[in-house]
C-alpha cells in the first residue's frame, strides 16, 4: 500500500513537530519498529520505507534530509 504523505514538508523538517513526538511516544511505549512503521503508514501515509525513515528521523538516528530524498518529487504550481 502506498499513499501520499498526509504531512507537509514544513512538518517533516521540524524535528519537534507533534508527528515526530507521537512517533517517539510510540517507541517509549515499547512498540516494535514494525508496529510503529505500520501505524505511521496507516495514519500519515507513505510506504513502509518512508515510515521506517520517519521513525529513524524521529529517533535522531538519521538526518531529515534522507527522508526528503525518499519523497516523490511533486511539481510546484
Amino acid at each position: 500500500m502506498h499513499q501520499p504523505l498526509k504531512v507537509g514538508k514544513d512538518t517533516l523538517l521540524n524535528i519537534n513537530s507533534i508527528e515526530y513526538q507521537w512517533i517517539r511516544n510510540l517507541v517509549s511505549e515499547g512498540n516494535s519498529p514494525h508496529q510503529i512503521n505500520t501505524v505511521i503508514q496507516r495514519c500519515l501515509g507513505g510506504n513502509l520505507n518512508t515510515a521506517d525513515i520517519m521513525r529513524k528521523v524521529a529517533l535522531k538516528q538519521i538526518p531529515v534530509n534522507q527522508l526528503l530524498r525518499e519523497l516523490p518529487k511533486v511539481p510546484m504550481n
